[in-house]
C-alpha cells in the first residue's frame, strides 16, 4: 500500500540504510510509503545485524506530518510473516518514542508517557506472539529488549529477553549495544552494571567481532553524562579495541560495523586523536550512520563535518610527508 508524496523527501545526512546491502532499494521502497517492497528486499539479507538495522530504517522517521499514513501503509504490509509484524511493532515503537521524545523522564509529561506506553503495549502484543509462534526470530527478540526498558519491565526481564537472543546469536551487535542502554545510569541501571556487561561482550570474542567495541559505547555515555576527560587507559583500550574489531583483517562488515566506525570516530575525534579518527572517518565515506553523533542534534551533521574534516586535513598532511597519497 503506498502512500501518496507530493515530492521526495530531502535526503538526511544520517542515513541508517546506506550502509546496509541493497539500502538505496529499501530507501526508496520506504520513501515511496511500499514498506511491502522493502521487506521483499529484507528477505534477501542473510546477517542479523544487517535485517535488524534494515527493519529500523524502514520503520522510519514517526515525526513527518505523513506518519499515521506511513503507519497504515506498514500494517497494510502485514502478511502474517515474522518479518513483516515485527516492521509493524518497531513502527508502533517508533511512533510511541517519537511521542515520548529523547528527554530524560524529568521533562516528559504525563501525557507523553501515556500515548508512549500505549503504543509500546501495541508492539509488545505483536512482539510476544511472533516470539512464541517463531522463537528463532533475532529481530522480534532485540526489538523486545526495547520494549521491556521503554514499559519498565526490570533488570531481569530485559536480560531475559537478552538471553534468548544470545541463545540464538551471540554475535548480534545491535542487541548488544540495545541491553547496555538497559544497564545504564539513565535507565536505572548503573556504571558498574555497564561496565560488567560490556566486559561481558568482549570475553571470548573472535578476533574482528564486535562485541568488544560495546567499550566505546560506554566511553561515549560517560561523556554525555558529564566525564569530560578521556583518561589515557581508555584511549590505549580503545586504541586496541579498534584494532581487533572493525579494523581486523577476519572482520566480517554488516550495518553494525558502520555503527562502530561512527563511534570510534566520535571517540577519537573527542580525544583530540584526529589522525586515529580518521580510518573510521574514510571507512564511511559520505553516506555515515548516526551512531552516539545523535546525541548531539541539533549540532550532530555540524559536529560530524568539522571532526571529519579536522581528520582528513591531519592524515592528508602526514600522507604527504609520508609521499604516500591520502
Amino acid at each position: 500500500m503506498a502512500t501518496t508524496r507530493d515530492a521526495a523527501p530531502a535526503a538526511k545526512f544520517f542515513d541508517p540504510l546506506a550502509q546496509i546491502p541493497g539500502g538505496a532499494g529499501l530507501r526508496a521502497a520506504r520513501d515511496a510509503g511500499d514498506p511491502a517492497a522493502a521487506l521483499a528486499i529484507v528477505r534477501g539479507l542473510t546477517a542479523h545485524d544487517d535485517v535488524v538495522a534494515a527493519l529500523w530504517g524502514i520503520a522510519g522517521d514517526a515525526s513527518a506530518e505523513d506518519h499515521a499514513l506511513f503507519t497504515a501503509a506498514v500494517e497494510a504490509a502485514d502478511d502474517g510473516t515474522p518479518l513483516a509484524r515485527t516492521l509493524r511493532a518497531l513502527r508502533y515503537i517508533t511512533v510511541g518514542w517519537a511521542i515520548r521524545s529523547g528527554a530524560r523522564a524529568e521533562h516528559v509529561s504525563a501525557n507523553q508517557f501515556e500515548q508512549f506506553h500505549d503504543w509500546l503495549r501495541r508492539a509488545e502484543r505483536v512482539l510476544f506472539d511472533v516470539c512464541a509462534e517463531h522463537p528463532g526470530c533475532v529481530p522480534a527478540w532485540e526489538a523486545r529488549i526495547t520494549t521491556a526498558r521503554g514499559l519498565e519491565l526490570g533488570h531481569g526481564e530485559a536480560r531475559r529477553r537478552y538471553d534468548r537472543l544470545a541463545a540464538l546469536d551471540p554475535q548480534v551487535f545491535a542487541a548488544q549495544r540495545v541491553y547496555l542502554q538497559q544497564v545504564l545510569p539513565k535507565w536505572s541501571g548503573s556504571w558498574e552494571d555497564a561496565s560488567r556487561f560490556v566486559a561481558e561482550c568482549a570475553d571470548g570474542a573472535a578476533p574482528g567481532a564486535l562485541g568488544p567495541a560495546l567499550v566505546v559505547d560506554l566511553a561515549l555515555e560517560r561523556r554525555v553524562d558529564g566525564e569530560k576527560t578521556i583518561p589515557p587507559e581508555m584511549i590505549d583500550r580503545v586504541r586496541g579495541v579498534a584494532a581487533s574489531t572493525v579494523l581486523h583483517p577476519h572482520h566480517v562488515r554488516t550495518a553494525a560495523t558502520a555503527t562502530a566506525h561512527a563511534n570510534f570516530a566520535l571517540f577519537f575525534s573527542f580525544a583530540d586523536l584526529p589522525a586515529e579518527a580518521w580510518p573510521h572517518f574514510e571507512a564511511l565515506g559520505d553516506t555515515p550512520v548516526e551512531g552516539i553523533w545523535g546525541y548531539y542534534e541539533p549540532g550532530a551533521e555540524r559536529l560530524y563535518r568539522t571532526s571529519r574534516d579536522a581528520a582528513a586535513k591531519v592524515a592528508a598532511k602526514a600522507a604527504t610527508r609520508t609521499g604516500v597519497r591520502a
